[in-house]
């Protein structure tokens, strides 16, 4: 079985999804962390990379490798484990950047559907639905309204002690909003039959729970939850 929850930065999909894989024993495949490893090999492996310089072939021969471990994702840099690299400011906003080049999206989307085919997964991202998992059993579309997509992001920074702003993390979040919905390639919507849910007023916990019911088929398919 594959959910397959899309939806804007600071909606809570990263923690959400993580729980959620937990309590119903699948595997959490974060296709967001994807783009962010391409963005940091591509600067590890030559600073200054061009977009006209990321082709299919530059692509495949990057030290790069995804597997699925028991419990989520786990990506590869010359055989050594990336975590905390990928999870900045400077790393969010570079996957923005490459998630526009065709090459990558192909590249990465190979990969996702390679590892989709493992077992029961829990896919996150902002095309998972759309693009990349079309047929999953069920899809979602996780959104929040924009001051509060703000304030957990910089909550979020914050617990990691990172030094951020909350009008710089305002900047970006309006910033990658207007370009994942306005990128030529598998710009981000709800996919069709979507179940929409607005997080805003919810706790995590809260959320996993409409979920749960949601996958257990006690919500119908094309419904705002």
């Amino acid at each position: 079985m594959i959910i397959a929850i899309d939806g804007p930065a600071g909606a809570g999909k990263s923690t959400v999804c993580r729980i959620l894989a937990q309590e119903l024993r699948f595997v959490y495949l974060d296709t967001g962390a994807m783009y962010r490893a391409v963005a940091w090999a591509l600067n590890a492996e030559k600073p200054g990379t061009t977009p006209e310089e990321i082709t299919e072939g530059r692509l495949r021969s990057l030290p790069l490798a995804f597997d699925m471990k028991a419990e989520s994702l786990e990506i590869l840099y010359r055989g050594k484990s990336l975590t905390s690299e990928l999870r900045n400011p400077e790393m969010s906003e570079a996957a923005s950047r490459v998630s526009r080049l065709g090459p990558v999206r192909e590249f990465l989307l190979s990969w996702q559907r390679k590892l989709g085919e493992q077992g029961d997964i829990v896919a996150e991202g902002r095309d998972t639905a759309t693009v990349v998992f079309p047929g999953a059993e069920l899809k979602v579309f996780l959104t929040a309204d924009l001051p509060t997509r703000i304030r957990r992001r910089h909550a979020e920074y914050s617990d990691k002690g990172m030094d951020v702003s909350y009008d710089e993390i305002a900047t970006a979040i309006r910033e990658r909003d207007r370009a994942d919905a306005n990128r030529e390639l598998a710009p981000m919507k709800p996919a069709p039959g979507a179940l929409i849910l607005d997080t805003s007023a919810l706790d995590i916990p809260g959320v996993v729970r409409k979920l749960i019911e949601a996958a257990k088929g006690l919500k119908p398919s094309g419904t705002t939850i």
